[in-house]
């Protein structure tokens, strides 16, 4: 009787792991399939494409950001 019920709970096991395996191979092929179509139809963009190269930002500029972005991260932390 033991036995019956020892194969029974491996067989519940092998099912139940092969259907996770099973949907995990589709999410891979999914997502692959994904990532090749919005790469192919939606490419990302250079970032020179993004910017215009006449858009420079000095350094002084880029210090006042950082500090205002610091300031902001540490106000909403509290």
């Amino acid at each position: 009787m033991e036995s019956g019920n020892i194969l029974e709970a491996v067989k519940i096991m092998v099912v139940g792991m092969a259907t996770v395996f099973t949907f995990l191979l589709f999410m891979i092929a999914f997502l692959k399939a994904q990532g090749w179509f919005l790469t192919r139809f939606f490419p990302q963009k250079k970032a020179a494409e993004i910017a215009p190269s006449g858009s420079k930002i000095s350094d002084a500029t880029l210090q006042k950001i950082a500090i205002a972005a610091i300031s902001e991260y540490k106000k909403k932390r509290g």
